[in-house]
């Protein structure tokens, strides 16, 4: 069976947006009730936040075919194996890491300002790492 780009790009896409949907409805559970909360941290808050990363993560991965390819190939790895392989890509290529790190950085934002940890996929915490 030939995999084409669209056939790896919508099962990245869907293993993405099913890591992120199984997070928001995670951290919607795990809000805080503090009256004082910003309103990001609504479980209307964290699945908008969820979703803007993962559409601009979409977004950016159809822009930059590349990176599509290299990721998709590192996410078909076993864990170990992908992180090593995902340290090395970075590295190799700090031009992409650190736009993906930006791309994510409202993720990162929400579980600072409130209190709650959102992982979204294996993919989206990697670029956490970086």
């Amino acid at each position: 069976m030939k995999m084409t780009a669209t056939t790896v790009r919508r099962g990245l896409y869907g293993m993405l947006g099913g890591g992120l949907m199984g997070a928001a409805a995670s951290a919607t559970i795990a809000l805080p009730t503090a009256n004082a909360a910003p309103a990001t941290c609504t479980a209307n808050g964290v699945a908008n936040t969820v979703n803007s990363v993962s559409a601009s993560i979409g977004d950016y991965l159809e822009t930059h075919p590349d990176a599509n390819q290299a990721l998709s190939d590192i996410a078909k790895q076993p864990a170990p194996q992908a992180d090593a392989s995902f340290h090395a890509y970075s590295a190799g290529h700090p031009q992409i890491a650190n736009d993906l790190r930006n791309i994510q950085r409202p993720l990162s934002d929400l579980n600072t300002q409130c209190g709650i940890q959102v992982s979204p996929s294996q993919v989206v915490t990697a670029f956490q790492a970086l």
